[in-house]
């Protein structure tokens, strides 16, 4: 699988990608107290939320994707003609709709449901071709990256238009914390203190496209997403195995699909969730796999975890990361946890020679993510 990058777009609570990428370089964090969650009763109150773009209530995942997807072509400059296939990683749909629905409002489930949107980024924007939707939870967006690639690189379509989307959601805010699964303050992924996640919303997609039609074009080539790694390991509807075994037959799959070894990699953005029990064994299948310790950064104690859209903006980070040579610090870490034999940057550090990185997304039900993507020298 081969496929280059030519431009992004993302709505994340830290701002789009032009405001999020050196907010993250500084260890800026988007997590706050919410009002209106305190006023509703809700027993944990902080989150990661969006409030500098004017989504509607009804449908704020439709307009989050359509206006990511947006910016993502104009950053591209990419002409929209053609089979342009639109890849979509999603998992609530419109929160607000189900909310309404509970307190007797009628529900229209063809808007409401989070396999509407690649068809609604299509319709807003034009194009002609494929529309696709993967509910794989918070692996989404990696399954969505990865699968596009694929279909570029086969030629099935002329490019694509891949990401996620997830809006803020009062339903995972109250499934999380009544599973004690969500920290009181911050996220703090593989701190010796952490007290779990932090719920989020995003909106993020990359252009993919034939390297050798992006150059014919004149296009900037960002990056490369080479394989999608994945496995499921069904150990428990939640957890992880805790020896870490699901995720690192998922990072090894990706690996061999491209035939690279393990100390080609130069940098692995980690789903770091700030939980117990996924942290522990994150930071377990990384240092079985990865003995030289590359420098892992953990993105959800910036921006939160935005569900279905988290593996898609941790790829925009990566791309990033890859294309200017730096990598971003783990926000919030304040103390790496004791047990883990891992390398994780707590301050923006050069990688001049980053070559290789891995973008690690894995999910309630062992469903494991390991995008591997290329720099373009």
């Amino acid at each position: 699988m081969s496929a280059v990058v030519t431009g992004f777009g993302a709505l994340t609570p830290l701002g789009t990608v032009d405001r999020m990428w050196p907010q993250l370089l500084a260890g800026a964090s988007a997590a706050r107290s919410w009002p209106d969650l305190e006023f509703q009763g809700f027993r944990i109150t902080t989150a990661c939320r969006i409030t500098d773009f004017p989504a509607s209530e009804a449908n704020r995942g439709r307009d989050l994707a359509v206006e990511a997807a947006r910016q993502a072509v104009a950053h591209a400059n990419l002409p929209l003609d053609g089979r342009i296939g639109v890849y979509i990683g999603t998992i609530v749909g419109e929160s607000m709709a189900f909310e309404r629905a509970a307190e007797g409002i009628s529900l229209d489930m063809a808007s409401a449901s989070a396999s509407a949107y690649p068809r609604a980024v299509q319709q807003a924007l034009g194009i002609q071709g494929p529309v696709n939707a993967y509910g794989t939870a918070c692996a989404a967006g990696n399954y969505a990256i990865g699968v596009a690639a694929r279909a570029v690189s086969q030629g099935r379509v002329d490019c694509a238009l891949a990401g996620g989307v997830d809006a803020f959601s009062r339903i995972a805010m109250l499934g999380f914390s009544r599973s004690r699964a969500m920290a009181p303050d911050f996220c703090r992924p593989f701190d010796a203190d952490r007290l779990g996640m932090q719920v989020g919303e995003a909106a993020a997609f990359v252009i993919l496209e034939n390297e050798v039609r992006a150059r014919e074009r004149g296009a900037k080539c960002y990056a490369r997403v080479s394989s999608l790694g994945l496995s499921c390991d069904a150990y428990h509807p939640t957890a992880p195995r805790p020896d870490g075994s699901g995720m690192l037959a998922a990072m090894r799959s990706a690996l061999a699909l491209r035939g690279i070894q393990p100390a080609d990699i130069g940098f692995i953005c980690a789903h770091g969730t700030g939980t117990r029990a996924s942290d522990a064994a994150e930071a377990t299948a990384i240092a079985s796999l990865f003995p030289h310790g590359p420098p892992i950064s953990g993105v959800k104690g910036a921006l939160g975890h935005s569900l279905g859209a988290a593996t898609a903006v941790e790829t925009v980070i990566t791309v990033l990361a890859l294309y200017n040579k730096l990598l971003p610090p783990t926000a919030n870490l304040r103390a790496l946890d004791p047990t883990m034999q891992i390398t994780v940057i707590t301050k923006a550090q050069p990688a001049l020679n980053l070559h290789w990185a891995l973008n690690c997304g894995y999910a309630f039900g062992g469903i494991n993510s390991a995008l591997l993507l290329e720099a373009v020298e």
